[in-house]
């Protein structure tokens, strides 16, 4: 039987789609001085509106580390992006006008990269992946 005959596991095609989103993510979002991990901070704390440094964490700590998280915070309210007040662990995050315009602006083109990623996809199939996945999970828990 030749190599290619062989089907790949499921963890091979996990980790080809994490590496594959991310490299083609950074790559069009870069333009607009973003890569994936900054995205999903960004688009976290405007889906949430006001979160805690913690809370944002837990959401995004299988992609990035305690540091890169606070050196993302750091960035985006130099950038007047981001306003936190409270105390480190337990700080307030809030988008500001300025970040919630550059939200919507890098969403755009987030957005043509999941048409793209989806493309022959059902929304049912996508839902039945993630449903699977997550059962995965909690069964190895």
């Amino acid at each position: 039987m030749a190599d290619q005959d062989i089907a790949k596991p499921i963890g091979y095609w996990l980790k080809q789609a994490d590496n594959v989103l991310t490299e083609h993510i950074d790559r069009v979002l870069s333009e607009n001085g973003f890569t994936r991990s900054r995205w999903q901070v960004l688009n976290t704390v405007y889906q949430a509106g006001t979160i805690t440094r913690a809370s944002l964490f837990d959401t995004v700590q299988t992609f990035i580390d305690a540091c890169q998280l606070d050196e993302i915070i750091r960035e985006f309210v130099e950038e007047g992006w981001l306003v936190a007040f409270g105390g480190s662990n337990g700080a307030q995050l809030t988008l500001t006008d300025a970040g919630i315009a550059k939200r919507e602006a890098v969403f755009e083109l987030q957005s043509g990269v999941r048409r793209r990623a989806m493309k022959g996809i059902a929304e049912q199939e996508y839902a039945t992946v993630i449903d699977v996945l997550e059962r995965m999970v909690k069964n190895l828990l």
